[in-house]
């Protein structure tokens, strides 16, 4: 495997390892649609103060200069949203808010892509000012490589269920979309974050573009893929180079992978018990395809039984969350339990990057791993999300 991608995540945990696993938590919880924010009564929120900052050092002189910033209260009733212009410096002030609202977060809409602020607690948002960076958008690299993609693949009669992280770096200071690489004839392509589907844009043609920060490490998303019995054949067309790809195939499906391209590893068993089977593909250039047979596949047909996939269960409801962050008494029992649940499993991938600093792990055996963990938490934030349904009814 490129050594390339095991220095991004290794650099990413060893600069603030402890920040990324609460920033985790954090997302966790607002997926997992539980967390309550404090109100703190110390300090009462009269005013909003930040600043929009541009990260590309050669930036035009007044780019941050009148940019309209959106900002939304998050109240028991719903969000409530102010806009207002930035001053000369990028600076902005929001005052007379909502003082008894639950959290505050800023958006902006900048060089065609959009912008979230971190979401503020009542205290941290009286605290500390609201700062924000955009970058100036430039044409995607002629040369960018992705790091690597995991396709980790559920087999379910007539279709896979599945999840894709892709990793990649942006060294520079400008940001670009990416077309994403995803399976020909998958459907419903769904993300962690619903914040993300405000600021992918999806072509006639089925590409999606997703916007690439300079900061950004990792896209997770949820795709449906049908096939016809009893073999098929994996495509993914890319427009951008590739490093490297792992294919992970749930062990008890039967399904076999037939493609010499492709080396075998060892197969990978989650905390569920669900086993994989796990295979890395080699360097993809640009324009072409990656192909995988699929054989040995089930033919029988439950696809009503099949529910829409939602990396997203959790994630698809966060926004309505933090605008309804009051629920039922009788959820907070099976809520507490669920976050329980995922704060173990951030341990167990924390413990896994911290094996791997160490020297411990093979870096395919990582990497393999580390998606199917990721994948595994994913998948029962799904069914967490719906059993909680079940209960607030």
């Amino acid at each position: 495997m490129p050594q390339g991608n095991g220095e991004l995540e290794r650099g990413i945990y060893k600069k603030n390892k402890a920040a990324l696993f609460l920033v985790a938590l954090l997302g966790v919880c607002i997926a997992s649609g539980w967390i309550f924010i404090a109100r703190v009564q110390a300090q009462t929120v009269t005013q909003i103060e930040g600043q929009l900052l541009n990260g590309t050092q050669d930036a035009p002189p007044n780019s941050v200069a009148d940019v309209p910033i959106t900002l939304f209260q998050i109240t028991e009733s719903g969000p409530v949203t102010r806009t207002l212009p930035t001053d000369a410096q990028g600076k902005f002030l929001f005052t007379n808010v909502i003082s008894d609202a639950n959290a505050y977060f800023a958006r902006v809409d900048y060089a065609g892509i959009r912008y979230f602020s971190e979401i503020r607690s009542p205290e941290l948002a009286a605290a500390s000012p609201l700062t924000m960076t955009v970058y100036e958008t430039q044409t995607l690299p002629a040369n960018f490589t992705l790091d690597r993609v995991h396709l980790v693949l559920d087999v379910q009669p007539k279709r896979f269920s599945g999840l894709e992280l892709v990793q990649l770096t942006n060294p520079s200071d400008r940001a670009f979309f990416l077309p994403l690489p995803i399976p020909e004839g998958t459907s419903n392509v769904q993300f962690q974050d619903i914040r993300e589907e405000t600021i992918v844009k999806r072509q006639e043609d089925g590409t999606i573009l997703y916007p690439v920060l300079p900061t950004t490490g990792e896209i997770l998303l949820g795709i449906s893929l049908p096939f016809t019995p009893p073999e098929h054949v994996l495509q993914i067309p890319l427009q951008t180079n590739l490093a490297g790809l792992n294919l992970l195939l749930n062990k008890a499906s039967g399904a076999k992978v037939t493609d010499s391209a492709l080396v075998p590893g060892d197969p990978f068993t989650a905390q569920s018990g669900q086993s994989y089977l796990v295979f890395a593909g080699p360097a993809q250039n640009v324009g072409t395809t990656f192909r995988a047979t699929i054989s040995n596949l089930p033919g029988a047909d439950n696809t009503q039984q099949l529910q829409t996939l939602a990396l997203v269960g959790g994630g698809i409801g966060a926004l309505a969350l933090l605008a309804y962050p009051v629920y039922r008494r009788r959820a907070a029992k099976a809520n507490a339990s669920v976050t329980s649940e995922r704060v173990a499993e951030l341990q167990t991938i924390a413990r896994l990057d911290d094996a791997f600093d160490a020297g411990e792990l093979d870096e395919r055996d990582y990497q393999a791993a580390r998606a199917a963990l990721k994948a595994e938490l994913v998948k029962r934030q799904m069914a967490d999300d719906e059993r909680r349904k079940s209960v607030t009814r």
